[in-house]
């Protein structure tokens, strides 16, 4: 009776894995189902379509440059300021006597660097008269980067915005091939390249900064950045006619922390007569998203150029002394303050969206950053999602093994010819979404029984996935794999399965 008992409980368990393994193949190798693409309906008439950005540069941007560069060389930092080492956990604590431990920089070398500043924005120039024209949108991808634009361009255009929208990158090298194209070919949007504009790229070193050269050479008059992380969940057109905006001309959002900056930042940028003595109660901002009227603020445009240029060696460790946000996101607000701007910074602290772990109540530190809508003083209304760790790019999500496209790759690795690749999430068990993606659970925790994520009646998950399965399916990012996995997952986590018919866009000659 044992070895019988023993036969049938092997042959169960071979059954089991056949299954298994059948499922498993049918899961990588199934057929694309059809489905019904989330494109709105076709335009109504051509006047409804998204407003074409200016194809002409202006010349007065590029001779414009030519001399604040010259400004800017003419009066170039002192020290070479090196990122610190300030440790995260020690802001709670952080005192003058802490912040000033982390610069080595004396009075003398201070004063100098004051005196300088002080030139720089005295000779700053006025705004091009003529040079740009209208609203629009300006995103900063190139590399691996446009995987994830792709996603916040398709969210911008699902969502119902009618601006246009410019693409910055580096230079063409950082396109990947036909992405341009595609994204001309759907009307409104335009790929620029800094290279363009500057005849000496020597001083840009860091990606860093290229987002005041995105916004500064962009041809709009009023702009809307966004990192290509940093996705709308409602229509951003409205904006630009919230009151703060339209009175200030600048808003900015806040990031989690206060500054860290050196008690000497603000003698050097002509805001203290002193050497600080206390620690300044400053709000690090999120440079993710930003409005700027380049008219009522081109000379702080400049000045914070005039940080960026001169950022990674001296400006940015100034700024933060290495401390959480080195980088370009805080020049901004310091070119605001030393010129004695008028600016908005967002009321609302910033809301943190969590993993679902399966409950729906969340887990970890996060996955991004929810930012408030300036029209509702009063309310925390979300209007984006700054992805800052989950990077929303379908094959950064749905990929097994995925060859790194030649714009990604760095200079060395295109001359040496070298294959990089990389895993997604979906195959990476020790990412925090490898539960989510393969048992069909929704990312974004929810915070009650009726199954609302963070961002309250907005389904903005499902917004997001729904432009994931179109770039994924269609275009120069898709893939059969991913374009089938893309639907498994909308199917099993939200009951959709859509088919595409095509022509939904109708063209206007």
């Amino acid at each position: 009776m044992w070895p019988s008992t023993i036969f049938r409980s092997r042959k169960i368990i071979f059954c089991l894995v056949t299954l298994v393994t059948v499922l498993q193949l049918y899961r990588h190798r199934a057929p694309l189902n059809p489905f019904i693409s989330f494109l709105p309906p076709a335009f109504s008439s051509c006047d409804s379509r998204p407003i074409p950005p200016i194809r002409e540069p202006s010349p007065q941007v590029a001779a414009q440059w030519i001399q604040l560069q010259g400004l800017f060389d003419s009066h170039p930092p002192n020290l070479i300021m090196e990122c610190g080492d300030f440790k995260g956990g020690q802001l709670a604590k952080a005192t003058v006597s802490l912040l000033a431990d982390y610069l080595d920089m004396t009075s003398d070398e201070a004063q100098f660097m004051r005196d300088e500043h002080v030139s720089v924005v005295e000779a700053l120039p006025n705004y091009p008269l003529g040079a740009f024209s209208g609203r629009g949108i300006v995103i900063l991808a190139g590399g691996k980067y446009s995987e994830i634009a792709a996603t916040t361009l398709g969210m911008t255009r699902l969502l119902g915005s009618r601006l246009p929208v410019e693409i910055w990158m580096i230079d063409r090298v950082e396109a990947q091939e036909g992405w341009c194209d595609e994204m001309a070919a759907r009307g409104g949007m335009l790929c620029r390249f800094v290279s363009d504009y500057l005849q000496d790229m020597s001083a840009f070193s860091h990606h860093y900064q290229l987002k005041i050269a995105a916004i500064m050479f962009s041809s709009f008059a009023e702009v809307l950045y966004l990192d290509a992380d940093s996705m709308p969940v409602v229509n951003t057109d409205p904006v630009f006619d919230s009151p703060t905006y339209v009175d200030t001309g600048a808003v900015l959002w806040p990031d989690y922390w206060k500054a860290t900056e050196s008690p000497y930042t603000l003698y050097i940028t002509g805001q203290n007569g002193t050497k600080a003595t206390s620690v300044p109660d400053i709000q690090t901002v999120d440079s993710g998203q930003m409005l700027w009227n380049k008219q009522k603020h081109w000379k702080t445009l400049c000045l914070s150029a005039y940080y960026n240029y001169f950022g990674p060696t001296y400006w940015y460790t100034v700024i933060t002394q290495g401390g959480p946000g080195w980088g370009d996101k805080d020049t901004f607000p310091t070119a605001l303050r030393a010129l004695k701007a008028k600016w908005t910074l967002i009321p609302h602290r910033l809301e943190t969206q969590r993993y679902d772990d399966g409950t729906g109540r969340g887990m970890g530190s996060g996955m991004a950053m929810m930012q408030a809508d300036p029209a509702d003083a009063k309310e925390f209304q979300p209007l984006f999602l700054h992805s800052n760790f989950i990077k929303f790019s379908v094959r950064r999500l749905m990929c097994d093994v995925c060859i790194e496209d030649p714009s990604a790759l760095s200079a060395e690795q295109r001359i040496k010819g070298e294959e990089v690749t990389f895993k997604g999430s979906i195959s990476n068990r020790k990412s925090n979404i490898w539960k989510q993606l393969n048992f069909g659970i929704r990312l974004f925790a929810t915070k009650d029984k009726d199954g609302l994520n963070d961002m309250g009646r907005l389904d903005t998950e499902l917004d997001m996935w729904r432009v994931m399965e179109r770039v994924g399916c269609t275009g120069v990012f898709s893939d059969e794999i991913i374009c089938q996995r893309t639907r498994r997952y909308l199917d099993t986590t939200f009951g959709l399965v859509a088919r595409w018919e095509g022509g939904a866009e109708r063209k206007c000659s």
